[in-house]
């Protein structure tokens, strides 16, 4: 695997996670919050894009993802790439009654704002 490269936006309050070389990608927004990029071609996790950052890093809640649900054709592929690395690194993805969710597992909000 490549690097990840990680860039906190303090301002936005976003946090970029890009994992191994840019690459075309799709972006499929899982929430308001979590946006996902995927190499269509390779089907594998290009980057993550983490919303209102500071919030989810303190807080220990699920953050609800209904955009899978709107993508009906690839959600089998959304859930796998969520449940493997590298994004499991960053997202802990459960389905239940309500649904797909995600906890934010890393980085810290102080390791965000260092790197």
């Amino acid at each position: 695997m490549k690097a990840t490269r990680i860039t906190y936006d303090s301002d936005g309050d976003i946090l970029y996670v890009t994992f191994g070389q840019p690459a075309a990608s799709t972006g499929y927004q899982l929430s308001d919050q979590i946006l996902l990029r995927v190499d269509p071609k390779a089907q594998r996790a290009t980057g993550l894009t983490i919303f209102n950052y500071s919030h989810h890093a303190t807080a220990s809640r699920e953050i609800p993802l209904p955009g899978i649900e709107e993508h009906p054709d690839v959600k089998p592929l959304l859930l796998s790439i969520l449940g493997s690395a590298p994004v499991s690194q960053f997202l802990s993805v459960t389905t239940g009654e309500l649904g797909v969710s995600a906890m934010l597992l890393s980085p810290s909000l102080q390791a965000a704002v260092a790197g």
